[in-house]
């Protein structure tokens, strides 16, 4: 496996059960940092509200009259949790500690354990102080609807290990305690560790005085719990982590072995490549979040964005049902949804719901249409008829607002903001134009499949004529390139001076001058073109999604592969700006390349990403390439799963009528290499996928135990058959 072992020390790191996420720094530290709530995104999280800022450990070399607050100086990430070791940072005392720490998978509380190895003989005499601090608060957006932080944590000691913390003004709850002999207890608000942390918390310091033999250890565990419901709930979690924390991370261990093992990838010597699919799979489980009351569902990502998007899910959840966990995609999609119906209802889908259930934004225009169009790729993949009828009254509703209040002109090309959230852009945008015609072509689908007559009708009119608009109106045939927006040049001028301000903000020169000449270009004022504002990554939307004319995509992909749209990393989110690359724009770009059947372009694409991982985090990829914004990202699942699983192996899915189509485009760098994807999971049925490239012919074999009716087509051969192991030779 890949080295996960860090020693840059103020980097992040993220630990995550599906209930409490736990970030700090990777020496073992919590400075307070973050934006959304100021200085307080860091600590331990029991979502909607924080327990900890963090906790710390003071070692006292008795004899030696030496004290240090330890400091890790290595850091190894684990799927399941972290470790961070201690041995240069202790002074002169001769002592290694192992600090070991996880959130059980569907607990409500975090275990850390320390592990202390005096290293020399003699006997050494220790005073240890385990310090933890409160800060019971709620997730950022709170304030908005009401739910303000109490004045102070309020303290009860329930022993000389153990303390039950409320915040004075809502049943919030943390317990802390330890297993440190003795008694020696400390609990006030003006105790703190190394770090001075914000907030209302309460400090709790439980101290002892340890001796350990020459060449002995000593072992303790910190505990700690929490509950949003009330202080019995809150005990009850805390004799679970006390008594039973071993078996849990035992239990998560197995989790995660099992999140590895499905959809597992195996490309014969690509051993780096392979790992790295391993990983943003288990990124994708930290990122998974429970609240009792408002469900289950995946969040964008931590530690800056750990709530529900709807943009980010459209995305991420196609990645989700590429690696299997169907269960994911539904109940995140139907948490959506549910926040959807409560806050709009008239079938806009939802940006941004909080983990207390606030909606911060009703949604952005493109993020409904992508909605739709994921509802029914949902459907093939799982076969779900019931998810299919609940989902389509509010796809019909859907519909009708993309293409009513949001297309005064009924050109088919919703206004309002994309995905690229530019204050002033707020116009004809062509990722909203191009999911709003992929959203048609579902509709036409799911219309057909509900016997709609009259919907299917509709929609397969109405998607026709969104596609061939799209070829023609967003096409720039003078530039090979699809337009950023379509716009009346009356609709640009006004926004010259704000646009080159944020190009001026970024150390932009010369963006007056370029826009400039494209309006002295333009005559007539009124006519809706196409514009290149910024060259955003998005104009690689139609040939993502197969919109596209073929001609016109393979004009497009061409004049993108090129420094002006593609870095050291990836693909810029602008190729005016070149200042910026993330795993979406990347991986957009990749499926674009693949879906056209470019797979070596998408493989480069791939590996560029692929440079920046671990270079914060290890064994994750941050969401700004290479270093920049969330450690761990869920969209990063599209961007990687997407590409291998749908095009790469070339998998079709339709599970309700049980077929498979199978169309492989293994990029070159694969040909003559045994390329597998096991216990790949579609409806009820799981599949072995095994196919090599050679000079003369392509081997398949499909381990297809459930019968379903497989079709594969490569080499110019297309084969069908039903049995229960397939072996081809192509």
């Amino acid at each position: 496996m890949i080295n996960t072992t860090s020693k840059h020390p103020f980097n992040l790191y993220y630990n995550a059960g599906e209930y409490v996420k736990i970030c700090g720094t990777q020496d073992g530290y919590f400075p307070d940092f973050g934006h959304h709530v100021a200085n307080e995104m860091g600590g331990v999280w029991l979502h909607p509200i924080k327990l900890l800022d963090g906790f710390w450990l003071k070692v006292t070399d008795m004899d030696r009259s030496i004290s240090v607050w330890s400091r890790a100086d290595a850091f190894t990430n684990e799927s399941w949790g972290s470790t961070f070791d201690y041995g240069h940072g202790l002074s002169h005392i001769p002592l290694n500690i192992k600090r070991t720490q996880f959130a059980p998978e569907l607990a409500k509380g975090m275990v850390a354990g320390y592990k202390l190895h005096h290293t020399r003989q003699g006997e050494l005499r220790l005073k240890l102080e385990l310090l933890a601090r409160t800060d019971l608060r709620p997730v950022w957006f709170s304030d908005e609807i009401g739910i303000h932080d109490g004045v102070q944590d309020e303290a009860v000691q329930l022993g000389s290990r153990e303390v039950l913390v409320k915040d004075s003004s809502h049943d919030w709850y943390a317990m802390i305690g330890t297993d440190l002999p003795g008694d020696g207890m400390e609990c006030r608000p003006d105790i703190y560790g190394p770090e001075f942390t914000a907030g209302n918390g309460c400090g709790i310091k439980f101290s002892a005085e340890i001796i350990i033999p020459a060449e002995g250890e000593f072992e303790f565990h910190l505990f700690v719990a929490g509950s949003y419901a009330s202080a019995e709930s809150c005990q009850e979690t805390y004799r679970s982590l006390e008594h039973d924390h071993e078996r849990m991370l035992s239990d998560k261990q197995s989790a995660y072995d099992n999140v590895a093992r499905r959809a597992q990838l195996t490309i014969e010597g690509e051993a780096v490549f392979n790992d790295i699919f391993t990983w943003v799979k288990w990124n994708n489980q930290w990122l998974i979040q429970q609240v009792d009351g408002i469900g289950r569902g995946l969040t964008a990502g931590g530690p800056t964005y750990p709530w529900w998007f709807g943009c980010d899910n459209t995305y991420s959840l196609q990645g989700v049902l590429a690696i299997g966990d169907h269960r994911l995609a539904k109940e995140t999609l139907d948490l959506l949804l549910r926040k959807s119906e409560e806050v709009n209802g008239n079938g806009r889908f939802i940006h941004e719901a909080t983990t207390m259930g606030a909606v911060s934004n009703p949604g952005n225009t493109q993020e409904t249409a992508h909605y739709i169009a994921f509802v029914w790729d949902l459907f093939l993949w799982t076969g779900d008829e019931a998810l299919l009828r609940r989902h389509y009254d509010y796809c019909v509703k859907g519909i009708d607002w993309l293409l009513g209040e949001m297309d005064p002109d009924g050109d088919l090309f919703p206004s309002g903001y994309g995905i690229i959230e530019i204050a002033g852009l707020n116009m004809e945008l062509i990722d909203s134009a191009v999911y709003t015609a992929k959203a048609l072509q579902a509709m036409t689908e799911m219309s057909r499949w509900l016997q709609d007559e009259e919907g299917h009708h509709r929609y397969s009119l109405l998607a026709k004529r969104s596609a061939a608009a799209i070829n023609e109106r967003f096409w720039m045939e003078s530039e090979g390139l699809f337009a950023d927006a379509v716009a009346p040049k009356k609709e640009i001028e006004p926004k010259l001076d704000y646009m080159t301000a944020l190009a001026q903000e970024q150390g932009i020169t010369g963006y007056r001058e370029y826009l400039t000449g494209l309006l002295d270009d333009v005559e007539d004022e009124a006519e809706d073109r196409g514009w290149l504002l910024n060259k955003n990554w998005v104009i690689v939307t139609p040939m993502e999604t197969g919109i596209a004319d073929p001609a016109k995509a393979q004009l497009a992909l061409d004049h993108m592969r090129n420094d002006t749209f593609i870095g050291e990393y990836g693909t810029y989110l602008s190729g005016i700006y070149q200042q910026g690359t993330m795993t979406i724009s990347t991986g957009v770009h990749a499926v674009a390349e693949a879906a056209s059947g470019n797979p070596d372009a998408a493989l480069d694409l791939l590996e560029r990403m692929f440079r920046s991982f671990s270079y914060v985090l290890p064994g994750s990829l941050s969401e700004m390439s290479p270093d920049y914004g969330c450690v761990v990202q869920a969209w990063t699942i599209y961007a990687v799963a997407v590409p291998v699983v749908r095009h790469f192996f070339g998998i079709n899915p339709a599970a309700a009528r049980k077929e498979l189509a199978v169309k492989p485009q293994l990029p070159s760098a694969w040909k003559g290499k045994r390329c597998s994807m096991e216990r790949l999971v579609i409806g009820e049925a799981e599949f072995d996928i095994h196919l090599e490239e050679r000079e003369a012919a392509r081997i398949v074999s499909i381990r297809n135990e459930a019968c379903w009716n497989v079709t594969v087509e490569w080499n110019n051969r297309r084969v069908q058959s039903s049995e229960a192991l397939i072996e081809l030779e192509l």
